[in-house]
């Protein structure tokens, strides 16, 4: 439940903080090294890690010894996605681990790098590289490299650590070169208070906090003349020999810089003794979820998840019964949280998914495992194939299958779902917060919410969103351990002040009055902005389920500018039915009856995998057989859903939307499907809408430069400013150190823009725009004045749209628009915008 208490993570999981991480294995001779060696490695890295022992010999490993069979027991159990590191001690140890690799499955064994490192120097520093998301590679070469710093403070180093490190890691290498090239974005001085210096515990606590920003970062002892080293490797620090008023140069550049340099420098203050002083309020940066303004006491959500044992059972049989109980419990647990949700259908499709219920069935007949322990497994595993995905929203339903893990587990081992104390109004800090937890938050009582982890496009933030309460997420740099402190924040762009002074108090109460005076009650909006020339702008809503829908439209939004289809098809083990399909888009389509409704086709493909498509796995998923291309090489799928768009489209003013489409061909090939499938219900006598306006996605360059011809085949151009940004710049959408380069307002990307809307107008073929664009108050007046008049958004968004457009005329947005089209960077252009935010 809610407390003012420290947070302890997911965790009732065992190892589950370790999901996604490299896991370690510590091979001895000596039982009681091993743990030991464990424990130390622990305090640097709490349970984010996964590390098993496998040491001693014969019962209990009571004997000094060594074990294949166990060995190989352990890397099994530690071996996720991404790999293990093995550390042994002497002889035997390697000649086991060697062994060991030859008893497991080969798949594993190549995930698998046994390390000459020593194994309690090099368990603490790989687990610490691990800890930070350090790659297999990495995490190896950390452990390998491990007594540099003992020997180079002994005079018996052949080389620097740091250059070791940099000889092994080539990202550590990138970031010192990245902050030595031209001045830093960053830089602040700070002496070493701490009696210790910067020794291991600090040290681990700034590679955790330095990995979340979008930086590159690295530490320089100016007394000793040691470094740069980067503020990724336990190794790399620990050369720096930072004593006692030592003074670091802390360097960061990157697109938060600052945000990294005024967190870490906190970090190092409060590491300090009690008399250094502390920094001053300041406002961070966080991930921007869920628009609105909170300001209030601070707590904290605590789970009540009881940890998971890792027994074996007498009965098998019984074991797998009892299971299937607790997830008929689970269902009724979640059912009453998210009823009368979209979501609530992905979680239950979850608890009957063959790929966790099976698996966890068949560890239990198979290990004799107890049935939480079976099930924790295969939910662990389900979440490491989301959070590898490229594309955001798939790797945001992780938190949708530990939604559903942990109500499993509640039903077997006991537990109750969270829920908030008695108290005052407060700001909730999470770590990745749920759907059910988001579904049972009361708005009368939760002022605002800070995730430490989640991100915009996950489930729990869509139901903050539709609650009305602001949100950020992506925090975890940005909030202390403990809590009990006050907080403000701005959902709406990402800022967060941790106990604001009295004049960020009074500006934080000067947003929030604002935002209530400008919100439009239901029923005030039709739909069409007027600017102050009387050009009208059209607001349409992207949506994906029949709740977005009646949200939208009761929003005031004009029509459905893009429904995503993939809302069929996601979370499930099986294809949807061809009379499935029509029933939910009827359900969607009610909620705009009399209104224009796009209907994206399936976007799906690439590194947006359904499993039962048995697509092929591929090196570049954003370049491959996604989208159209899918669709056109499987027939029969697109064909049945066309179909079933058209039949559940029958009253409705429905248009239809091609994804990817990279040239004209494709636009072709769907349209000739599209009369097949018109032909096919025709012929069936079954009722349906026709004709239908197909229009194409501009989200390749290729489309964008294409656009007047392509406009001869095209109804309509709907600009997917998200994959066209990606695709422009070269720079992956989810990439975490490429977020300044995937910003829609990069000149290059106007550019595009503007050409499609020439070759619209040209051709007189609508022009939207329904990627994140639309929806940035930063970006829409640019866009606006490119000429684009509809831009379609998660509804929550309008009003601030509208306070961007307010009291501006054509002429004003043009005349910025070309300003932002001539700078050289996305930073410039939104500055050009700022410069002109009260226009004419």
């Amino acid at each position: 439940m809610f407390a003012l208490a420290a947070e302890p993570g997911r965790d009732g999981r065992r190892m589950s903080g370790a999901a996604g991480r490299v896991g370690l294995v510590l091979v001895s001779h000596s039982r009681q090294l091993a743990e030991a060696t464990r424990a130390l490695a622990r305090q640097m890295t709490g349970e984010a890690v996964a590390i098993a022992c496998a040491a001693g010999a014969g019962d209990g490993g009571a004997d000094l010894g060594t074990d294949a069979t166990a060995i190989a027991a352990a890397i099994e159990r530690v071996c996720g996605p991404a790999g293990a590191v093995v550390l042994m001690d002497i002889g035997g140890a390697i000649l086991s681990a060697e062994t060991a690799l030859e008893l497991i499955d080969p798949a594993i064994a190549a995930r698998t790098r046994l390390t000459g490192g020593p194994i309690v120097e090099g368990a603490v520093a790989a687990a610490v590289r691990a800890a930070a998301g350090g790659t297999l590679d990495q995490v190896a070469a950390e452990a390998r490299q491990a007594l540099a710093p003992k020997a180079e403070q002994l005079g018996e180093a052949e080389r620097p650590a740091s250059a070791a490190v940099a000889a092994t890691d080539p990202g550590a290498a990138a970031a010192v070169a990245a902050t030595s090239a031209g001045a830093p974005a960053a830089t602040v001085e700070l002496a070493i208070a701490d009696p210790g210096g910067l020794h291991a515990r600090p040290a681990a606590r700034l590679i955790t906090r330095a990995v979340a920003f979008d930086a590159a970062i690295t530490l320089e002892n100016v007394t000793a003349a040691r470094g740069p080293v980067p503020a990724s490797s336990l190794i790399a620090l620990a050369s720096l020999g930072a004593r006692r008023g030592d003074v670091l140069r802390l360097r960061a550049t990157g697109r938060q810089a600052v945000e990294a340099v005024e967190a870490l420098a906190a970090l190092l203050l409060r590491d300090a003794p009690a008399a250094a002083p502390a920094a001053p309020p300041a406002s961070c940066h966080a991930i921007p979820v869920a628009p609105g303004v909170a300001l209030g006491p601070m707590v904290r959500l605590v789970r009540s998840i009881p940890e998971v044992p890792e027994t074996t059972v007498d009965d098998p049989a019984a074991e797998a019964e009892r299971l299937r109980r607790a997830l008929d419990l689970a269902a009724q647990d979640l059912g009453s949280a998210l009823r009368g949700t979209d979501i609530l259908d992905a979680h239950q499709a979850l608890l009957c998914d063959p790929a966790l219920v099976d698996e966890a069935i068949s560890r239990i007949e198979r290990e004799r495992c107890n049935a939480a322990w079976a099930f924790r497994q295969a939910i662990d595993a389900a979440a490491a194939i989301y959070r590898q995905l490229d594309d955001p929203y798939l790797r945001a339903r992780e938190a949708d299958v530990h939604d559903v893990g942990d109500a499993v587990v509640r039903a077997l081992l006991g537990g109750a779902a969270a829920v908030l104390p008695d108290g005052p109004p407060a700001v909730v800090v999470t770590e990745d917060l749920t759907p059910s937890e988001a579904a049972r938050l009361d708005a009368g009582r939760v002022l605002g919410v800070i995730d430490r982890r989640g991100g915009p496009t996950s489930h729990a933030a869509i139901l903050l969103r539709s609650a009305g309460i602001p949100a950020v997420a992506g925090a975890a740099a940005l909030v202390p351990d403990a809590g009990g402190a006050r907080a403000g924040l701005d959902g709406a762009t990402g800022e967060v002040w941790l106990d604001p002074d009295p004049e960020t108090t009074i500006e934080l109460q000067r947003r929030q009055a604002a935002l209530r005076a400008s919100r439009r009650p239901p029923g005030a909006r039709d739909g069409r902005l007027r600017l102050a020339c009387g050009r009208e702008v059209e607001l349409w809503a992207n949506v994906a389920g029949p709740s977005d829908a009646r949200a939208a439209r009761e929003a005031g939004a004009l029509g459905i500018g893009l429904l995503r289809t993939e809302m069929l098809f996601l979370d499930r083990v099986d294809e949807p039915g061809e009379d499935e399909q029509a029933e939910l888009l009827a359900e969607i389509f009610a909620a705009f009856a009399g209104a224009p409704i796009v209907v994206r086709t399936l976007d799906a493909g690439g590194d947006k995998a359904l499993p039962y498509l048995e697509l092929d796995a591929e090196t570049n998923p954003s370049l491959g057989v996604r989208g159209v291309r899918l669709s056109l090489a499987r027939p029969a799928l697109l064909e049945a859903q066309l179909r079933a768009i058209l039949v559940a489209g029958r009253g409705h003013d429905i248009r239809v939307l091609v994804p990817m489409v990279s040239i004209a061909a494709e636009v072709s090939a769907v349209r000739a499907a599209l009369e097949r499938a018109h032909e096919a219900l025709a012929a069936m006598g079954a009722a349906h809408r026709w004709p239908v306006a197909t229009g194409i996605m501009v989200e390749v360059p290729s489309a964008a430069l294409m656009a007047e011809r392509l406009a001869r085949q095209a109804d309509f151009f709907s600009i997917g400013t998200n994959d066209l940004t990606q695709h422009t710049l070269a720079a992956e959408r989810g990439h975490p150190r490429l977020h300044a380069l995937a910003d829609p307002a990069h000149p290059a990307v106007l550019r595009l823009v503007r050409g499609v809307v020439e070759a619209g107008h040209a051709a007189k073929r609508p022009v939207s725009v329904c990627g994140e664009a639309a929806g940035d108050p930063g970006v829409a007046p640019l866009l606006v004045g490119l000429g684009i008049t509809r831009l379609s958004m998660c509804a929550s968004a309008f009003d601030a749209v509208e306070d961007a457009l307010a009291g501006a005329s054509f002429a004003d947005l043009s005349a910025i628009a070309e300003a932002a089209l001539a700078v050289d960077d996305a930073a410039a252009a939104r500055a050009a915008r700022a410069a002109a935010r009260r226009p004419g």
